[in-house]
């Protein structure tokens, strides 16, 4: 799955894993991420403290259990599962190259107010256009401790991203989130729990997510 290919998917990923949690929010949040001229289009189911992630054009899915910090990818094809830890995934960042600033620019975006941030990572820059409307995005740990910089800030915050776009030094846009649709609905259980006839496959030496995200 190429769920991995730049900073803004892999900030995006730290921060919806346990979406809405702190608003108790329950239902689907559509979105597109445009990367190297690529789109592909992501949809979030949110039930309590899981997450189930889904890109139509590559098939399976992907569970996020952010109570106990693992990531489950699915692989109906093969009838099979692989498990990751994701506890402590922010201890290795560092905060002192990346910020955060507040605009004061506003606009409604698919009716929520929003409020426009500039952000600077190490090797990039950007924008992004968040609400407090929709409640806060959380991180794979519990612990706020183990999440560094910027991303922080926003957890503290409150803030829900609904539009960012990302620049490389050059200031040429790197890649576009979009959200396209939320809508607040009740989700079965069955939809956030592992296919009891599936195998676990062991990921031994495929490496391990903390370096695909390096």
């Amino acid at each position: 799955m190429k769920l991995f290919c730049s900073t803004l998917t892999v900030f995006l990923i730290f921060m919806i894993t346990n979406v809405f949690a702190q608003s108790a929010f329950q239902g689907k949040v559509v979105f597109s991420v445009e990367t190297d001229g690529e789109e592909q289009v992501m949809n979030y189911l949110a039930k309590d403290n899981k997450l189930r992630m889904e890109v139509p054009d590559e098939g399976g899915y992907i569970l996020f259990d952010t109570k106990n910090s693992k990531m489950y990818i699915i692989m109906d094809e093969q009838e099979m599962y692989m498990e990751t830890d994701l506890q402590g995934m922010g201890e290795n960042s560092n905060s002192s190259t990346r910020s955060i600033t507040k605009t004061g620019q506003t606009k409604k975006i698919l009716g929520h107010d929003c409020e426009k941030f500039t952000f600077v990572d190490e090797d990039s820059k950007g924008e992004a256009w968040m609400t407090k409307e929709l409640g806060s995005f959380m991180f794979f740990t519990q612990n706020q401790q183990d999440v560094a910089g910027w991303q922080n800030e926003v957890l503290k915050e409150g803030y829900f991203p609904l539009q960012v776009t990302e620049y490389d030094e050059d200031g040429v846009v790197e890649s576009n989130y979009t959200v396209v649709e939320v809508t607040p609905k009740e989700l079965s259980a069955d939809m956030f729990t592992l296919p009891p006839s599936y195998q676990k496959l062991d990921m031994g030496n495929m490496g391990n997510i903390k370096d695909m995200m390096k």
